[in-house]
């Protein structure tokens, strides 16, 4: 057999051999860490996917914020999805940031907030109208968030401390994100009156009409861009070319909204969320995944 061909398909049965889920020998190790939230998870899933291709195998590792961040800044975990800058991952990036290097923004316009179904009278526009005895005591006054170190949780304790919300018989509690949705669609269901922190991209937002309260002290801060971050050892030693397609990586709001979509209401695992996506949208894969002259080895 002709050299040039038998190499050719050599390289062809390694390529079908990835695509299956099969390992090349001695592949590279790679682990993936992320806040266990379905909106990260899909996202994670993206960056896994692109590494498998390339014949890495890839573990993947999620938990609060607060445990996630020093395992990366450790080297227990090489690249973190995502780092939400400037505002609300500030506390975990001011004390972290030594030891990360950040490689491309995944998504902008990522933003906290609190939030009401649009069915609550229009009396409700902003924070400061739960505190009104007129409100708050037709309002369901149980205002739950996600886990206690988590940036929509650490900034909403401000926001009802400041705006006095326990004067008005309002409690502000803490949980799973199981536990979140579970009282989000409790209420719905009941057609209650209550208010939900919430964020962008996030299913929620696809599925039912809600309307984001105001909020001008910005203790939830501002829009953000969803950062994937690597630890600095990591990105030293990675390649130029692993690093080069990192840097072409670049989603949507839409595009994660979408996933979480998929992974929420279709009940698909956030694994084959990512691979519909992927499947979606050749070519901005293939952008990213293609290999430039300036890449190099």
């Amino acid at each position: 057999m002709n050299p040039s061909r038998r190499h050719t398909l050599h390289a062809l049965a390694a390529t079908a051999a990835v695509g299956l889920g099969v390992r090349p020998a001695r592949a590279e190790m790679l682990t993936i860490g992320h806040p266990a939230l379905s909106f990260y998870e899909v996202t994670a899933a993206v960056i896994q996917l692109l590494f498998e291709r390339q014949g890495f195998n890839v573990a993947v590792q999620s938990g609060p914020h607060a445990q996630m961040f020093p395992k990366v800044a450790q080297g227990q975990v090489d690249l973190f999805v995502a780092v939400w800058l400037p505002d609300a991952h500030r506390q975990y990036w001011d004390e972290y940031r030594s030891e990360l290097v950040e490689l491309t923004t995944l998504y902008d316009d990522a933003r906290l907030y609190w939030a009401v179904p649009a069915y609550v009278p229009t009396d409700v526009r902003a924070v400061a109208d739960l505190a009104k005895p007129e409100i708050a005591q037709r309002m369901h006054r149980t205002i739950r968030s996600t886990l206690p170190d988590s940036g929509l949780s650490i900034g909403g304790r401000k926001i009802f401390d400041h705006y006095r919300l326990a004067d008005a018989g309002w409690r502000f509690e803490t949980g799973s994100a199981q536990d979140w949705l579970a009282h989000f669609e409790a209420q719905i269901a009941a057609k209650a009156e209550f208010v939900m922190p919430l964020w962008t991209p996030q299913w929620l937002n696809r599925a039912h009409k809600l309307r984001v309260l105001d909020e001008p002290q910005g203790f939830l801060g501002g829009l953000n861009r969803a950062v994937l971050v690597a630890n600095k050892d990591w990105a030293r030693n990675v390649s130029r070319k692993q690093k080069a397609m990192l840097k072409r990586v670049s989603l949507s709001l839409k595009a994660v909204t979408e996933m979480d979509l998929w992974v929420n209401v279709d009940r698909m695992s956030a694994r084959d969320a990512a691979r519909k996506w992927i499947a979606n949208n050749p070519n901005t894969v293939n952008y990213w995944i293609t290999e430039s002259e300036e890449d190099g080895g």
